[in-house]
């Protein structure tokens, strides 16, 4: 009794995916990769050298995230009282459990590019595209085909390309 609930102009955004109030932002993506299968043939190479730093540099940055994708999620509507810091602190966690992981699995293996697998969907956003649901196809030393599937998901902006979610 007495509940009254928040004023949440921005509510449709939940059931859209993005928010629709999102300004158009100039900033591009620093490094990367030119498609999904340079992203792949990249992650293979940094794994190949169990080189952390190269597969972290292949990641959205903060700067990236908080300038270019933030303000597109339903969560960053103010109603939800949530910040590109909190949201930030969440995702580079992950990418350290991720990256980790995949360097401790698959480190100093020599894996042979096949290609990348989009098994989800591909979401447009105004600043940039989503790649949801991103498996990378390889051949081992013995010639079996083997799937990583840490890369959750890529972003794209401008022709670049970068792991924005990974496993954790």
């Amino acid at each position: 009794p007495g509940y009254v609930p928040l004023v949440d102009p921005g509510a449709s955004s939940v059931v859209l995916g993005r928010r629709l109030s999102a300004p158009l932002v100039s900033a591009r993506f620093d490094g990367g990769a030119k498609s999904l299968d340079d992203l792949g043939r990249a992650v293979l190479w940094a794994l190949h050298h169990s080189d952390g730093d190269s597969l972290r540099r292949l990641c959205v940055s903060r700067r990236e995230f908080e300038q270019v994708m933030w303000r597109e999620f339903p969560e960053s509507r103010p109603a939800t009282g949530l910040t590109a810091e909190d949201a930030w602190a969440s995702i580079d966690r992950r990418f350290l459990a991720g990256l980790g992981g995949a360097v401790y699995e698959d480190g100093g293996r020599p894996l042979q590019f096949k290609r990348v697998e989009v098994y989800e969907s591909v979401r447009t956003y105004r600043n940039f595209r989503l790649h949801n649901g991103l498996v990378i196809v390889a051949t081992n030393e013995r010639g079996e085909e083997e799937r990583l599937r840490f890369v959750r998901a890529a972003a794209e902006r401008k022709g670049r390309f970068k792991i924005q979610s990974t496993t954790d």
